[in-house]
C-alpha cells in the first residue's frame, strides 16, 4: 500500500518476473506456506509438476522422469547411514513389525510389508487404519512399528503410531524432512526430502522417494541376516 507502481514495475524487472501479476501470486503463495505451517525458510525447489491441458505426452514424459530423478537424488542426499543401520538392526531383531501408512503413504506401507514377509520376519499391515491402530495397541517392548506419512500430520497414522508407542515398541518414522508430529514421536527417523506442497495434486514424487527409502532399508536388513534372507528370498520366488 502506497508504493510507486514504477518502482514495483522496476522490481519485477530485476527478479525476473514477467509483472506484477507474477510477484502478487508469488507472495500469495509465500503466505499460504506459512499459514499451512510449512517451512518458508526451505529454500529447495518444489519439484511437482504444472499441469497444463496443452502438454503433450512427450513433455509430459520427460518432465515425470526429470523431476523423479531430481527427487531421488535429494532423497539420496539425505540418507543417513547410522540411522539406517540403527533401523535395520531394530526390525531384524524384532519380535514383529507392525507398519503403518494411510493414502499413498498405504500403497508403500504394503511394499515394505510384502517385502519383509518375503525373507520371514514377521509384520502386519492393514489398509484399513482402525485395523492399524488395534494392532498398535497390541504391541510391546519386543516389536518395532515402521510409520509412514510424507507430511507427518496424517491423523489416522499419527494416532496409530501413537498407540504403539504407548505400547512400548519401538518407533520408526519415514517422513519428509524437517519437523512434524510424527517425526517428533518417533525414536528414530529416515527422512525423505519435501518434493511437493502438502496441498498437491498427486503423490508421485514423495511416493517415490519413499518407495526408494524401503528398497534402501530392505536390501540393508538383506544385507544384515544374509544366511538367513536369501534361502527364504529363493523359495518364495
Amino acid at each position: 500500500a502506497g508504493s510507486n507502481p514504477s518502482a514495483a514495475i522496476r522490481l519485477c524487472k530485476r527478479a525476473g518476473l514477467s509483472g506484477y501479476r507474477e510477484l502478487q501470486l508469488l507472495l500469495t503463495r509465500d503466505l499460504s506456506s506459512q499459514d499451512s505451517g510449512q517451512d518458508s525458510t526451505d529454500d529447495s525447489p518444489d519439484l511437482a509438476i504444472e499441469l497444463d491441458s496443452s502438454l503433450s505426452v512427450e513433455t509430459i514424459a520427460q518432465a515425470v522422469v526429470l523431476k523423479t530423478k531430481e527427487a531421488l537424488d535429494r532423497a539420496l542426499s539425505l540418507i543417513n547411514p547410522g540411522a539406517m543401520e540403527s533401523a535395520a538392526a531394530l526390525i531384524l531383531k524384532a519380535r514383529s513389525v507392525a507398519i503403518l501408512g494411510a493414502g499413498a503413504s498405504a500403497n508403500v506401507a504394503y511394499d515394505f510389508f510384502q517385502k519383509l514377509t518375503r525373507i520371514g520376519i514377521v509384520a502386519t499391515f492393514s489398509f484399513d487404519a482402525d485395523v492399524q491402530t488395534s494392532i498398535a495397541c497390541g504391541l510391546d517392548g519386543r516389536d518395532v512399528s515402521v510409520a509412514f506419512s510424507y507430511s507427518g500430520r496424517t491423523e489416522a497414522t499419527n494416532a496409530s503410531a501413537l498407540e504403539a508407542k504407548k505400547s512400548g515398541a519401538a518407533l520408526i518414522a519415514v517422513t519428509s524432512v524437517g519437523s512434524n508430529p510424527l517425526e517428533k514421536m518417533a525414536q528414530l527417523t529416515l527422512q525423505v526430502p519435501k518434493t511437493e506442497r502438502l496441498l498437491r495434486t498427486g503423490a508421485s514424487l514423495s511416493r517415490s522417494t519413499q518407495l526408494a527409502i524401503v528398497d534402501i532399508l530392505y536390501t540393508a536388513i538383506v544385507c544384515r541376516s544374509i544366511e538367513r534372507s536369501i534361502p527364504r528370498l529363493e523359495r518364495s520366488m
